[in-house]
């Protein structure tokens, strides 16, 4: 690729006609990337490979970097590069407990704003999406529809700050651990379950009541990361019985 000045990146249009920033690009590439199983955790972050495909000079996929770094997804290592930042489920219990409470806010910001009069179209629009076939989607999109659910109670709450505050901490890249540590489509029920009694509180202006599911949804996910994790390592020591390994 023929190095390209930066002036000439910023900005791409879209079908639709708005400009997307380079960096935003690069962002959807390495979700992309994370979703066709090419970026794992411990993987390196080819940035000049990232560069090329996209066709945009190093600046703005040095700026992407920069930022997932600031939300804990990869690492910047002096010699190494970039690497995909691992997950523990450890880890990704705490990040609940944080969304949990951020989750709740909007809930109940979103509550009162259905009190005074606001117009519930799009949340309306985005919790039927949740359900239209969640069995025909992957785990991972089916998660995406409920960050989409959220991201709209949060525009109906009209704070700014409560989605930055979700995305500064990598939402839409830890639902990628997430559906590698709970089975979404056996559990598909109790999403929905969980998910329509959310739906519920807020159309019936009772935030509180929203905000208690919310945390509900999220100890019950946790329970299920936990259950994941015990059987996993069941397994992982009944293979090393049998093959007489310590």
């Amino acid at each position: 690729m023929n190095e390209r000045s930066t002036l000439a990146d910023p900005l791409e249009s879209r079908e639709d006609g708005k400009r997307v920033p380079a960096a935003e690009r690069v962002l959807d590439f390495i979700l992309a990337e994370m979703d066709a199983g090419r970026l794992k955790p411990g993987s390196r972050v080819n940035a000049a490979r990232i560069a090329a495909t996209l066709d945009l000079s190093a600046a703005p996929v040095r700026e992407a970097l920069s930022i997932l770094a600031g939300r804990g997804v990869l690492d910047l290592l002096p010699d190494r590069g970039a690497i995909m930042r691992p997950f523990s489920a450890r880890q990704v219990t705490q990040m609940w407990e944080v969304i949990a409470a951020i989750g709740a806010l909007g809930l109940r910001l979103a509550a009162g704003a259905v009190a005074a009069g606001a117009d519930t179209g799009e949340i309306v629009a985005r919790y039927q999406d949740i359900g239209r076939e969640p069995l025909a989607v992957s785990p991972v999109a089916f998660l995406l529809r409920l960050n989409g659910y959220h991201w709209a109670v949060h525009r109906l709450a009209a704070n700014e700050f409560v989605t930055p505050a979700l995305e500064r901490l990598g939402v839409p890249y830890w639902d990628r651990y997430l559906a590698e540590l709970i089975d979404v489509h056996a559990n598909i029920e109790g999403y929905l379950t969980n998910y329509r009694r959310m739906h519920e509180a807020v159309m019936a202006k009772d935030g509180e009541a929203a905000a208690a599911v919310m945390h509900y949804h999220a100890s019950w996910s946790v329970q299920l990361i936990r259950q994941h994790t015990e059987h996993e390592g069941h397994v992982k020591r009944g293979r090393r019985k049998k093959t007489g390994e310590p």
